[in-house]
């Protein structure tokens, strides 16, 4: 392989090819997978739209998950109105790839949660899958008479609310018709909702896990406190429909691009990628590339100073160039992974110079459990491991392969610093790149070593099991 920080790079950089890093070219590359179509969009044995227009069923009402579009979401039906998705009300049927079921009626009846998972449900705003869990309701009060019922950050507020989406309308100043409906489709021709939209993603990244955890006051607050943000963007005449607000670890909001791939890969996007896997990393260094027209790519390595150029597709998730295909699992402004088609490799790829580290603090860590992978392997061949760490205020518990011990941890520099025992080496880590579900971490004192922190341990071992499936 000639570029190995991705196989798409067979092309792009054939000048950087380097020794001893080849794999069997008499292998046939193979397209990147493509799930067949939902009953709803199209037959799942052809492929091909369904010719026939199926009878009405009377007894079934379409729900519809929207942030954007929530697809292979959860449904439960809140029999026993306690907020929380018990193991008997879960439906068989989970939302299609535009945020839609069909549930019956009688279930209709009662309140409806829509649980989004990591790893497993995808969001029609941006690429890969999510990396984190959430819960939408709607209260069965809000179903009466609809055509398809909406669950959404606005139904789930005026539900932990104790009101109704009019009187939501009302104290958020937004127009009922918009928050009540399909915003995603409505920005065609209605104004608001576009706003309406991006108030409702970048709600849910301020979500907790479950509905029983949120304080409905708190989180009207911060959709006001969006709304607001949102207010001056439109004034300085910004496009609402490629932002995320977020809020960072001090609280403070911070404006985020999103992304699908076609759109990160668009003309004059530039990024930084780098191999996670050490072997590699050594031999690669961290890469620079720029869009220049296109479906051209231009890319620099850093260690060699070398730039070449290719041409590439966008395939779904994937980017795919001379027959092989990079595919995203994850992708934000700052934090992107790919998975290269054919090839134990993990590759992370970020709007941000990743050779500039972030800012952390106490707070990032401080009473927080998280999830830590990095490649024990010191060849090519990725041998990825998993380690569960408990931070309090000052000490870390860490736990891998039914072993833990205690430690102290510190931010010294800017960097996280957990102080081992003597004989050990201490963990000195500065990030390199963040997002409100990953910490990409580089080790300070062992050259090319490259991590993760993950704040969800579904999405963390999803990771871990791509990873090391890729390498087979």
């Amino acid at each position: 392989m000639q570029f190995k920080l991705s196989l798409v790079a067979a092309s792009l950089l054939a000048t950087l090819t380097l020794t001893g890093c080849n794999d069997d070219s008499s292998s046939t590359p193979t397209a990147p997978d493509v799930e067949n179509p939902s009953p709803e969009t199209g037959n799942p044995d052809t492929g091909k739209p369904d010719t026939e227009q199926p009878t009405p069923d009377t007894s079934t009402i379409t729900i519809q998950a929207i942030d954007g579009y929530l697809a292979n979401a959860n449904i439960c039906i809140d029999r026993n109105d306690n907020n929380v998705c018990d193991t008997n009300e879960q439906l068989n049927v989970k939302t299609d790839k535009n945020g839609k079921a069909e549930i019956s009626k009688e279930d209709a009846k009662f309140n409806i949660i829509v649980s989004a998972k990591a790893s497993v449900t995808s969001d029609s705003d941006k690429s890969g899958k999510l990396g984190n869990d959430f819960q939408y309701i709607v209260s069965a009060s809000d179903n009466i008479e609809n055509n398809t019922i909406s669950v959404t950050p606005f139904t789930t507020m005026a539900h932990t609310k104790d009101t109704t989406l009019e009187a939501l309308a009302d104290e958020l100043n937004l127009p009922l018709n918009t928050i009540a409906g399909d915003y995603v489709a409505q920005k065609e021709s209605d104004d608001n909702a576009q706003k309406v939209h991006a108030i409702a993603r970048s709600i849910t990244t301020t979500l907790p896990t479950t509905i029983a955890a949120i304080d409905a006051d708190k989180l009207v607050k911060t959709t006001t406190d969006i709304s607001k943000i949102l207010d001056e963007k439109i004034n300085n005449k910004e496009d609402l429909n490629t932002i995320n607000i977020e809020f960072d670890e001090k609280g403070q909001a911070v404006s985020k691009a999103i992304y699908t791939t076609a759109s990160y890969f668009a003309v004059n996007e530039e990024m930084w990628a780098v191999s996670l896997n050490k072997a590699y990393a050594t031999q690669e260094g961290i890469d620079y590339a720029k869009v220049i027209s296109a479906n051209t790519l231009e890319m620099t390595r850093y260690n060699t100073g070398k730039t070449s150029t290719g041409e590439f597709t966008i395939n779904g998730d994937a980017i795919v160039s001379d027959g092989e295909a990079d595919t995203f699992i994850y992708m934000t402004q700052d934090v992107s992974l790919a998975v290269p088609q054919n090839d134990g490799d993990l590759i992370l790829w970020s709007k941000k110079d990743l050779r500039q580290k972030e800012a952390v603090y106490a707070e990032t860590f401080a009473n927080k459990t998280f999830f830590f992978i990095a490649d024990d392997s010191t060849t090519y061949n990725p041998d990825p491991m998993l380690a569960t760490m408990r931070f309090t205020t000052d000490k870390v518990t860490i736990e891998e392969n039914g072993e833990s011990m205690e430690l102290s941890w510190a931010i010294q520099n800017d960097n996280l610093f957990i102080d081992f025992p003597d004989g050990d080496n201490d963990m000195n880590f500065k990030i390199i790149a963040k997002d409100r579900n990953l910490l990409i971490t580089e080790d300070s004192t062992v050259k090319n070593m490259f991590g993760m922190f993950a704040s969800n341990e579904a999405f963390a071992r999803d990771l871990l099991t791509k990873w090391k499936a890729s390498s087979k």
